[in-house]
């Protein structure tokens, strides 16, 4: 019974956080962001162990075609190598695994922030709390960061005199119909997946020839020492180059197409939260954002919809009952 009790009070707290996380939607996009970022080395490892083990499969071949003595003693010392040094290399993958992750969540953190802290300053307002919008311009998405501050700035100037006062919007913002690459915000947080790419290219790179010497040490233990043999083992080093090039090359395109997959899941929202600021503006005071397919941001956008209901509320028809 003390038992049962006691891995209750274990199984319990585990079990509510879980239901926190599943309920949080920016929790389950920073999970699924770090998912995306892992994907990526553990495909490239595999592929690159897919490419060895058929160039492996090729010497095999290559050897028993030639009757060369000792191919058997080969292959069993091979392979006994090959789970030894797995197990050993085990460690050093869940150390990989740890930066790969630490660095998916701060780019999660990057894509998020510039919607906090519209949330946040929106929901202190709505606390009737003492608020500042700050954002960082050289870091988060200019265009939605730098709108906002006048989007607020003016409505905390309108709250000041008890009414809506009619605004002329800068012309450079009615240009805009469409989301707005950003190019410091993307190289930004592209920063950080290329930091974990070098990490991950390195690791590559010092598997594929950690291997490809240990090969050879052993064929110079286990095969005669034959001249063909030995030629045959080190011209290979050029194909290992090759593999590797290969899978770096490959690697380089999916961190690409991830960093503009993460981009265009943040772009979208962005221009919807600008445009409806600027729809507000031009006197629209029934508009707010409707994000269909993007739950993590729901949250801060939600936030602001109230902000904007407390406007249209307690000003806009204020207004127009005194009218």
């Amino acid at each position: 019974m003390s038992i049962a009790l006691t891995l209750k009070k274990v199984v319990e707290p585990l079990r509510g956080r879980f239901k926190n996380i599943v309920k949080n939607e920016e929790a389950k996009f920073r999970i699924l962001t770090s998912l995306k970022l892992t994907l990526i080395p553990i495909m490239s490892f595999v592929l690159m162990g897919c490419f060895i083990w058929i160039l492996l499969n090729l010497n095999f071949a290559f050897f028993r075609a030639n009757e060369y003595r000792g191919i058997s003693r080969f292959e069993e010392v091979f392979f006994d190598f090959i789970s030894t040094s797995a197990l050993d290399l085990v460690p050093y993958g869940a150390l990989l695994i740890i930066f790969v992750n630490i660095t998916a969540i701060y780019v999660s953190d990057i894509l998020l922030r510039p919607f906090r802290l519209i949330g946040e300053y929106c929901e202190k307002r709505n606390n009737a709390e003492e608020a500042s919008y700050n954002p960082d311009f050289f870091t988060d998405l200019k265009l939605l960061s730098q709108f906002s501050e006048f989007f607020f700035s003016y409505m905390e100037t309108a709250e000041l005199n008890n009414q809506l006062h009619e605004v002329a919007i800068p012309q450079k913002y009615k240009r805009i119909h469409q989301p707005v690459f950003e190019t410091t915000f993307f190289l930004h947080y592209l920063l950080y997946i290329l930091a974990s790419m070098l990490v991950v290219s390195i690791a590559l790179y010092s598997f594929a020839n950690g291997l490809f010497e240990n090969i050879i040490l052993l064929a110079d233990q286990t095969l005669p020492n034959n001249p063909q043999i030995n030629q045959f083992l080190s011209d290979q080093k050029t194909i290992i180059d090759q593999i590797i090039w290969v899978v770096h090359a490959m690697s380089v395109v999916m961190y690409l197409l991830l960093a503009y997959h993460l981009y265009q899941g943040v772009a979208a929202p962005a221009f919807a939260v600008f445009a409806t600021m600027r729809s507000f503006l031009k006197g629209n005071h029934n508009q707010r954002v409707h994000l269909i397919g993007f739950p993590a941001l729901k949250i801060q956008t939600r936030k602001l919809n109230k902000y904007l209901d407390w406007v249209d509320r307690n000003l806009v028809q204020k207004e127009e009952t005194k009218s």
